[in-house]
């Protein structure tokens, strides 16, 4: 798109199916360093906290009606975000998607239930043996205070507000940061015209 988005479209007839897929020039890396949990708490909200001028309810109650799944996350080196929907209901799930990527409304609730969400995490991950393996390696392997390495703490989840997200999102998810495809069972100039009218206008 002229905003720098890039698309790669592929039909396939086959089933009454759509998937579309975002992968997101963003990540964990750019976690502050008093505030590692940022990102992903940044991806977490802008799928639960509303957005798109919809209240999170209304997201989930009109995802609900069309049996439509959207998730998103930010992971250590990128974000990505993908919807699933009928055929027939994929302009209107893509519009839902587009406002959840573009304008998400971080509902405050939304904010603090995934803030005691990341704190439970951080109290329960010492139950995985493998996982307390993963991470001792990585902080032989980088360096504790290596973006590849640095662990969310208790601490650095309670500092993170609603702000911090909202800067974020702002900061670092841009179109020209964006790679999205689209497979199933599409018109392909029909849905070039629809991308171009939810995306297009992004700047």
């Amino acid at each position: 798109l002229d905003n720098g988005m890039v698309l790669y479209l592929l039909e396939d007839h086959e089933l009454p199916l759509v998937t579309i897929t975002a992968t997101m020039r963003t990540g964990s890396w750019l976690d502050p360093t008093e505030k590692v949990g940022l990102a992903a708490m940044t991806g977490a909200v802008m799928r639960t906290g509303g957005g798109g001028g919809l209240t999170a309810e209304q997201v989930d109650a009109e995802l609900e009606q069309f049996a439509a799944d959207v998730s998103i996350g930010i992971g250590r080196q990128s974000g990505s975000a993908s919807l699933d929907v009928l055929s027939k209901d994929v302009n209107r799930g893509l519009e839902i998607f587009a406002g959840l990527i573009r304008t998400p409304a971080f509902d405050p609730a939304r904010v603090e239930l995934a803030r005691l969400q990341a704190i439970e995490g951080i109290r329960r991950r010492q139950d995985n043996p493998g996982s307390i393996v993963g991470r001792e390696f990585a902080k032989m392997l980088y360096g504790a205070d290596h973006p590849s390495a640095r662990e969310t703490s208790l601490d650095s989840v309670k500092r993170i507000t609603r702000d911090d997200l909202v800067a974020f999102h702002r900061n670092t998810i841009h179109p020209n940061g964006i790679i999205l495809g689209v497979t199933g069972d599409f018109n392909k100039d029909q849905m070039l015209t629809s991308l171009r009218k939810v995306f297009g206008d992004w700047k």
